[in-house]
């Protein structure tokens, strides 16, 4: 069985800015080779450290990769309960439009890091952070659920719920993988969002009303 935690964890500030460095190298590296060329040779080398510091701190390569893996899905559940913050304070279609658009920016801000991860290798989608990611998501869904009442047309509000969460989080997933211009994202984003409105109160968004 793969070893995939840290054999430490860093104490110091320079054990620390090498521990991060290598993980900083891991995601440069996938940036611009296929996962199977990535060796902890490579990831020393560009990092700055030894091999034998790399060595220090993670037993392997798929070590370092669980480590990216982990910092990725925080900052994605961070952004995205920041997002949600700034929606509550708008109307229906512009918060869910505004949710919708920061997932999508979130990953396509580091789309080829992300997808590597997320679709090429294939321990990465049993690793604990990413199902804590997933649920975080599903339990932001059950939030905006739970605060928007009446004004949802769902016959299983609940299970409805959990549905479009999922639905939302692999198309999401689609659309920032997915080489498009800017201009090119932002419709499909708008468009899902216009989907995921239309699911979840039962029409479309007002052409006149703010927003559209």
């Amino acid at each position: 069985m793969i070893d995939l935690e840290p054999k430490k964890l860093p104490k110091q500030t320079r054990s620390k800015a090498s521990f991060e460095a290598i993980i900083d190298a891991s995601a440069q590296l996938l940036r611009a080779s296929p996962y199977e060329a990535l060796t902890t040779n490579h990831i020393a080398e560009r990092a700055g450290v030894s091999i034998g510091t790399l060595y220090e701190f993670f037993p392997n390569k798929e070590a370092i990769i669980a480590a990216l893996t982990a910092r990725l899905m925080k900052r994605l559940v961070e952004n995205m309960q920041e997002a949600f913050i700034a929606a509550s304070r708008l109307d229906a279609w512009n918060g869910v439009a505004h949710l919708t658009g920061q997932a999508v920016n979130a990953i396509a801000a580091d789309r080829v890091v992300f997808h590597v991860l997320l679709r090429q290798i294939s321990f990465v989608q049993h690793l604990p952070v990413v199902e804590e990611a997933r649920t975080a998501m599903t339990a932001l869904a059950q939030t905006i659920r739970v605060q928007a009442g009446d004004a949802l047309d769902l016959p299983m509000p609940e299970q409805d719920a959990w549905l479009i969460a999922q639905m939302l989080y692999n198309t999401i997933l689609e659309i920032a993988f997915l080489d498009l211009g800017e201009d090119d994202r932002k419709r499909m984003t708008r468009e899902l969002a216009r989907l995921v409105y239309r699911m979840a109160v039962g029409r479309d968004p007002d052409p006149d009303g703010p927003g559209l």
